[in-house]
């Protein structure tokens, strides 16, 4: 009897940390988790990934279930990188999509209803994927105006 009761504890362990969640490459600084939590109080749904040389955090704002998903990036001080929002293009402004469409790329067409809008520490920005002159591109439009190419020909 004790053999069995023995066995379940040691599967009841196993399953116990099976289903804890796994972070294959480890977790962040409680430096990195402390930035982030003082740049997104409300954050809810939070996933880490390393990626090589930095921290991805997915994760979303607002209100539940249908929050907006974000992935926000911290490089190994603790520094923020960027944030990356998905966003449905009928609530990217106008000014923004008339920036696009005043460049001099041709006929754009959009790849699909979204755009990543960007926060950085050094401006902020939206990418949009677009099909111009038989080709995809990913051009990027400041809040000033400002349009380039981030990539083209994927």
């Amino acid at each position: 009897m004790k053999k069995i009761m023995m066995i379940l504890a040691v599967v009841a362990a196993f399953a116990a940390v099976q289903a804890c969640e796994k972070y294959e490459d480890g977790r962040p600084s409680k430096a990195i988790i402390n930035e982030f939590e003082r740049m997104y109080p409300d954050a809810w749904d939070i996933e880490w990934e390393y990626e090589v040389s930095y921290w991805e955090v997915h994760f979303e704002t607002g209100p539940r279930p249908n929050g907006i998903e974000h992935t926000a990036c911290f490089d190994m001080s603790a520094n923020w990188i960027n944030t990356q929002t998905e966003l449905p293009l009928t609530s990217v402004p106008q000014k923004i999509k008339d920036y696009l469409a005043s460049s001099n790329f041709g006929d754009i067409q959009y790849e699909d209803y979204f755009v990543d809008y960007y926060e950085t520490p050094t401006g902020n920005f939206y990418r949009f994927d677009v099909h111009i002159n038989g080709g995809k591109a990913e051009i990027d439009v400041t809040e000033d105006g400002k349009v380039s190419v981030a990539g083209y020909g994927y």
